[in-house]
């Protein structure tokens, strides 16, 4: 039967049939026209290109959000009090919840509702869009972007998006190529090269497309991985209709968000469409986090739910044992089952209100309005990059109070990631780079920090470019090749013609003119301004005896290690000038001679391989034109990677052997006779390798290897075969790469220094004040991870070090760890203080992370004062976050910090995830809660934004809960006597507003505007961070003395006012009196609860500003208005009637200054005692400070005598001291003084004191 019905889904077009395990696609129109799919149509298989990625449809939103709302716990609990005031004898109006509940509902909707109306706009913009498709017919058809189907070859156009994910199938440039920048998705602005399929690259008109292009593409199903897309083409391209089969992979598949630049035009064919786009994939919400407040909050809601109903069954039982007398005109319903039940229902419905309907949508609100000003922060605001900070998600901004642990990556996050070129050892010995010259460094090692010229270790006398050892000019050569770096100049001039770029503009205006003809490719040399073919027109002018000036280079890498490599090259003559005209590589060397090669491979690399390989065949010959490959010619393999991974692939020096010398400076140098000279063993690049590390840097092994033409050739079809595989198809790349990789001659190695970035020291000192335990979580090498630590503070001088790497089993690994940690336990008993660091490898981590010595190295780890993990993988990262997250209960609040690709995994493992906005992209900072440019603003963002988010938030909830005891606690014990009838003590008009117009304004103004203490003492005293963490402010005591304080305002309250109708003191007796009435009584009692509930707040408050005292006094006025209103209209409230005139009597009436007298003496009453425990815990918080040992803090200096000094203390308002006469949010600091709780300290001469208790008050003390 659901077989039945889901196949009828899929025939109506309700649901999308099943997948198969490959895409099989129709390549060109003449092949859509013929194929033949089976059982489903193509259209009905993978649909068309629309994009949607709004939540809700306009004709179902509605019933979609009510649907949603209804999942949630809070609005499902008050419809079903709705439903039971409905359908039973209720004793309050099914109106006092229907309406607050709809209320919320309302609001919410409409907030979501705006929201996704602006999806739907965004997506209209992008559908919509004109396309261009090749027809049948050898033209164009324009199209709306979503009516591209897969299979359809699209015409793209320079600067314009791609509209889906396509397979180049040709471009402008007659070798194939094109150039895209791919920042909107992941960041990078760089250009990154593309090559068409060689057997499609001619094709690039719509005529030859449609006459010569037949056949299909065979390729995995979608997945979310930018990087990963492997299949094969086959096709026909000419009238022979001989099938060419080629394998495709990720540098041909142009992703849709994607922008074509450099290029005239390309042609591609439609791979993946609408919502099975790669960005579309990538567009998925992330897992939903919950903070450590939502979690209590849930405590908290069981707590109440639990007092709700022992309550209502304990006054049901009461009812019943305590039943009024039995007089006739008395009605008394007959006992019964049903009876009884109605009656716990009653009661359940008079005290729901316990529960805060509006504390769900209050938090959403204050978390929506509130993470706007961690956006406006302009102390986080990078003006380099025109960067401010992005909150991604603002469901966990009090998170960032509560951190214990902060996960952070080292590369580019830590430091600028910013590569300086510094250090490089061959055989000949170890050098230091500076400018154009070498300095031979003395063999000897163990220095930690890097040397300028006068250290003892470098030579004085440098050696310049020009004559630099054979040895280091093959590294450099090795450096200059292998890489993915692209070419760019700003302009080139061509043996007296004009500039291409001004030739560019006009070419471009002369296209947009005509938008509707087929391009072609054009035959001037000015149409080729593109990077590499300006390189390629310079490689032709030295040709012809002309020189090249170097600085004209921009040199656009993906890497910036290699970026740093080729710019080092240039500045020692070895100049890497691109792809010329005819497709060789060209690199020039200091007296200019022109080296070229065929790339033949380039083998990218990846995180497990830890290398990259470029393929290269030498072209001795100067005359040779032809790109294609030589057999007769031996090919080179340039390979750089970690030391971890090159050792093991390097060849044995017993097993080396010399090539004839074909006139190659490369091949030669590293080749030829002196291949015994040249080469470096094992032994002698680990001692540079950790050499260079001790000084900090980053470090790469370079090695080379040496194929014939014919070797080449099978392991070439060995590759190809594995990348046209669709299944199994990475491991079985992952073995060809192996076998092209192997047998490598190690010729150097190289250091590469990457600078801290600014305040990374100072920011990681105050986070370990803060109680916030750092681990670094890093690819690089143990060595340089190990000094970059100590440089950044990371580890403190003289620190002693705990090392668990290079671990081979499992057995000596937890051998190891519980050695480790038993000492560290005896040594912690002997000396408190003791403190230690702890390295870890990626290797050793392997073990460490098994069951067996899982919790023996947590617990080591959690002993120790910071850790250090290197030579880790992105999945290793997030399971060092999962080890720590699971680790205790109460469990740690874990925070992740990054900048790359390789550290989303981390961040969204993370509690709390941060990214930053750097070189490497932005991946990391899509994927992260909260996104900044730079890492000393995470300081800011826990200490400063954190603790005031936290402390809104916690005081927020608590106050919820109270206010709503005390409105029910009344409502409690007025039911003692009426004998538990289930009568009401409040109009349904009270309860109708109490929790909307009533108490909800005020507190919202508080969650957004609270400063408990100013920025400056935040900031400058990170300890008071800890005051705060491991929710210390919603802890059960805290959460108990609230409702201490509830249940004394509820009973001082009605009891004060119960006691004055009793004794009949207000209008001259209770005959006719005002509040001895029931609605009269209710009124009063309501217009004492809603004064003191609202005082209560203020007093709370330690920074009145003017938006909570505005707020306050506004609801004051718009709820005496609505008590105004009611008392001469009768509004459509059942029971509305019986307040008319009633407010009258009460404000105006013979005994109204009784009332008003009982008022104040009640507000008195119920918030002294707030008042003593507030100034008590604060005087405490004061006797604390004033009489520690730390160096008191003074936020502002003394101030002038001159009354227009910035910095003179001025009195705003009552209680209110305010420096520098400015109120804005995050600049200065505006907080509430001690006079409104009378202790006198009124003195703004004094310095101010600073505690880190959890009260954290700050005062005058006298003078």
């Amino acid at each position: 039967m659901v077989n039945c019905w889901n196949k009828l889904k899929v025939k109506v077009g309700l649901k999308r049939p099943p997948l198969p395990d490959k895409r099989v696609i129709p390549v060109g129109p003449v092949s859509q026209s013929t194929f033949v799919s089976e059982p489903y149509s193509l259209k009905k298989l993978y649909g068309n290109n629309e994009i949607n990625t709004a939540r809700y449809t306009w004709y179902g939103f509605f019933f979609q959000n009510l649907e949603e709302q209804a999942q949630r716990i809070a609005n499902f609990y008050f419809l079903c009090i709705a439903v039971i005031q409905l359908f039973t004898d209720s004793p309050v109006s099914p109106i006092t919840s229907i309406l607050p509940l709809v209320f919320v509902i309302l609001l919410t909707m409409v907030k979501q509702g705006y929201e996704d109306w602006l999806r739907h706009r965004a997506d209209r913009e992008v559908n919509n869009a004109p396309v261009q498709i090749v027809n049948i017919d050898g033209g164009l058809t324009t199209s709306k972007a979503y009516e591209i189907k897969v299979g359809d070859i699209v015409l793209v156009r320079a600067n314009e998006t791609f509209p889906c994910d396509l397979l180049l199938i040709s471009s402008s440039e007659e070798n194939g190529e094109c150039f895209i920048t791919t920042a909107s998705l992941d960041g990078e602005t760089n250009l990154k090269r593309f090559l068409a399929i060689s057997a499609t690259k001619g094709l690039d008109s719509p005529e030859l497309i449609s006459k010569k292009l037949k056949g299909t593409i065979t390729c995995q199903q979608p997945i979310d991985d930018f990087y990963k897309f492997f299949g094969k083409i086959e096709v026909t391209v000419d009238e022979s209709n001989k099938v060419i089969t080629q394998p495709v992979n990720p540098e041909c598949l142009l992703l849709r968000g994607a922008q074509l630049r450099n290029t005239d035009f390309v042609y591609g064919c439609a791979v993946y469409t609408g919502a099975d786009t790669k960005m579309s994939l990538n567009s998925k919400g992330k897992q939903t986090k919950y903070s450590q407040i939502e979690r209590k909050l849930n405590s908290f809601l069981l707590v109440f739910l639990g007092l709700l109903l022992f309550v209502s069954a304990f006054y049901t039982v009461l009812k019943y044992f305590l039943k009024p007398s039995t007089a006739w005109y008395i009605y008394l319903p007959e006992t019964s089952t049903w009876q009884v039940v109605q009656d716990f229902l009653g009661f359940l419905v008079l005290f729901n209100y316990i529960i805060p309907i509006s504390l769900y949508v209050t938090i959403e609100l204050q978390k929506f309005f509130g993470s706007m000003f961690f956006g406006w922060d302009v102390e986080m605001y990078d003006a380099e990059m025109d960067q401010p900070a992005v909150v991604v998600t603002s469901d966990i901004l009090e998170e960032m109070g509560q951190v214990q642990y902060l996960f952070s990556d080292k590369t580019g996050t830590l430091t600028e990631n910013t590569m300086i070129f510094q250090r490089f050892a061959v055989a000949g010995g170890a050098f230091l780079a500076k400018g154009r010259h070498i300095f031979p460094l003395a063999p000897t090692t163990g220095t930690s920090t890097l040397e300028d010229l006068q250290s003892p270790r470098i030579s004085a006398a440098g050696i310049p470019s020009s004559n630099m050892p054979m040895t280091a000019l093959n590294l450099f050569l090795h450096l200059a090749l292998c890489h993915t770096v692209r070419v760019e100049r700003e302009a080139e001039r061509l043996d007296g013609e004009v500039k291409p770029k001004k030739k560019r503009k006009k070419l471009r205006i002369h296209l947009d003119k005509r938008k509707k003809v087929a391009p072609r490719r054009a035959t001037s040399v000015y149409r080729r301004v593109s990077a590499m073919h300006a390189a390629a027109a310079a490689f032709d002018s030295i040709r012809r005896g002309d020189t090249i000036t170097n600085d004209e280079y921009d040199y656009q890498a993906s890497s910036p290690d290699e970026k740093a490599f080729v710019d080092s090259c240039r500045d020692f003559g070895v100049v890497y000038h691109g792809i010329d005209s005819t497709g060789f590589l060209v690199v020039t060397v200091q007296d200019r001679t022109a080296l070229r090669y065929r790339l033949l491979d380039v083998l990218e690399f990846d995180s497990d391989r830890k290398c990259m390989s470029v393929v290269i065949q030498p072209v001795p010959n100067a005359e040779e034109e032809s790109t294609d490959f030589d057999p007769n010619v031996p090919v080179l393999v340039l390979c750089k990677g970690a030391e971890t991974s090159m050792i093991p692939r390097m060849c044995k020096l017993s097993q080396l052997t010399s090539h004839n010398p074909i006139n190659d400076l490369l091949h030669d140098g590293i080749f030829g006779s002196r291949i015994n000279e040249v080469s470096m063993d094992a032994g002698q690049v680990m001692d540079k390798v950790n050499d260079f590390a001790s000084c900090g840097l980053r470090t790469l092994v370079m090695g080379a290897r040496h194929l014939s033409g014919q070797n080449w050739q099978e392991l070439k079809a060995k590759l190809d075969e594995a990348r046209g595989k669709i299944d199994g198809r990475e491991a079985a790349v992952a073995a060809a790469f192996k076998a092209v990789e192997d047998k490598l001659v190690l010729i150097g190695c190289t250091g590469i220094e990457d600078k801290l970035q600014d305040g990374v020291p100072e920011t990681l000192r105050a986070l370990t004040d803060a109680g916030i335990q750092v681990w670094i979580l890093t690819g690089d090498k143990e060595e340089t991870a190990v000094n970059i630590s100590y440089s950044a503070g990371h580890f403190a001088p003289g620190l002693p070090i705990i090392r668990l790497t290079k671990q081979s089993n499992l057995r000596n690994c937890l051998q190891q760890i519980e050695a480790q940690y038993d000492g560290a336990v005896e040594t912690r008993q002997a000396d408190p203080n003791y403190k230690f660091g702890l390295v870890v490898d990626g290797a050793s981590l392997n073990y460490a992370l098994t069951t067996i010595a899982r919790q023996k190295f947590l617990k080591l780890c959690q002993l120790s004062e910071n850790v250090l993990c290197c030579r880790l993988t992105p999945i290793q990262k997030a399971e060092v976050v999962r080890l720590m997250k699971g680790s205790s209960d109460p469990r740690p609040v874990c925070a992740a910090i990054g900048d790359g690709g390789n550290d989303v995994s981390m961040i969204l493992e993370a509690d709390v995830g941060f990214g930053l906005m750097g070189k490497e992209g932005r991946q990391a900072a899509r994927s992260a809660d909260y996104a900044f440019t730079r890492f000393r603003y995470v300081k800011r963002a826990l200490l400063f934004h954190g603790y005031h988010y936290y402390v809104r938030t916690a005081n927020l909830v608590q106050y919820f809960f109270y206010k709503n005891l005390v409105f029910v606690l009344t409502q409690m014990l007025y039911g003692i006597f009426s004998l538990f009838s289930m009568q009401s003590v409040y109009n349904n008009l009270y309860l109708l507003i109490y929790n909307i117009t009533m108490t909800s304004f005020p507190v919202m103004f508080y969650g957004l505007f609270e400063q408990r203490l100013p920025q400056e003492l935040l900031m400058s005293k990170p300890e008071i961070y800890k005051t705060i963490s491991r929710n210390a402010l919603l802890s059960w005591p805290k959460f108990f003395i609230w409702l201490a304080f509830a249940t004394w305002h509820g009973l001082a309250i009605f009891f004060g006012i119960y006691f004055l109708a009793l004794a009949g003191t207000s209008n001259g007796g209770n005959f006719g009196s005002a509040v001895g009435t029931l609605d009269g009584f209710g009124s009063f009692l309501m217009n004492v609860v809603f004064i003191a509930v609202t005082l209560k707040l203020l007093l709370t408050s330690y920074h009145w500003n003017v938006f909570l005292l505005a707020s306050s006094g506004g609801t004051l006025v718009l709820n005496y208005l609505i008590f105004i209103l009611v008392n001469f209209v009768d509004l459509p409230i059942d029971g509305c009637f019986q307040l008319w005139y009633l407010w009258s009597e009460i404000s105006a009436g013979p005994a109204s200054g009784v009332l008003y007298l009982a008022l104040f003496l009640l507000l008195c009453l119920c918030l002294y005692p707030d008042i003593i425990y507030r100034s008590s815990v604060d005087s405490a918080e004061l006797f604390k400070t004033a009489f520690s040992r730390k160096k008191m803090i003074s936020v502002a200096p003394a101030p002038s005598t001159s009354s227009s000094s910035p910095q003179t203390p001025t009195r705003r308002g009552s209680g209110v001291l305010q420096l520098g006469g400015n109120s804005n949010y995050g600049s200065i600091a505006v907080f509430k003084t001690c006079n409104c709780l009378n202790l006198g300290y009124e003195n703004p001469k004094a310095e101010l004191l600073h505690s880190t208790e959890s009260s954290g008050n700050l005062y005058n003390p006298p003078s």
